[in-house]
């Protein structure tokens, strides 16, 4: 479906949404067309869904970020609750998972009082939800994409 070019491709997209066509066809000797198809063979694919800008959420003032893990009072609530937490800005991340939580969504607030408030004026009282396991992240070592 995708050889070693469209790889590299794919790595270089995922360090830097805005690198040129230019430098990625030097970097897989190609011209700058070339890559400029396969891209858009890639997006047709459904492989490159779309491409973000990286927003440094501290220097916004948002400066708490935290993990909540979610326990639903019973088993069938993940697609309700989901769609409540989608409708909260500071959520950012909800994945369903297996364990001890139902989901674990990933929260980017101001301060501790803000998470505060979110937690429990928008996340503790939204129906399905028994309780909640807060987790604040002290620093985030490093985010990355994963290599193909």
């Amino acid at each position: 479906m995708i050889d070693s070019t469209d790889r590299k491709i794919l790595n270089i997209l995922s360090k830097d949404a805005k690198a040129s066509l230019k430098w990625i066809g030097n970097a897989c000797n190609l011209s700058g067309a070339a890559v400029h198809l396969r891209i858009k063979k890639l997006e047709e694919q459904k492989i490159i869904t779309g491409s973000k800008s990286v927003i440094d959420n501290y220097k916004l003032g948002y400066q708490t970020q935290s993990f909540i893990g979610i326990y639903f009072d019973r088993a069938n609530m993940y697609k309700k609750v989901s769609k409540a937490l989608y409708t909260i800005p500071e959520v950012v991340e909800c994945n369903y998972t297996t364990g001890n939580f139902s989901l674990l969504v990933k929260v980017v607030c101001k301060d501790n009082q803000h998470l505060t408030q979110v937690l429990s004026e928008k996340i503790q009282v939204i129906e399905g939800i028994a309780r909640t396991e807060t987790f604040i992240s002290l620093e985030q070592t490093f985010s990355r994409s994963v290599e193909y």
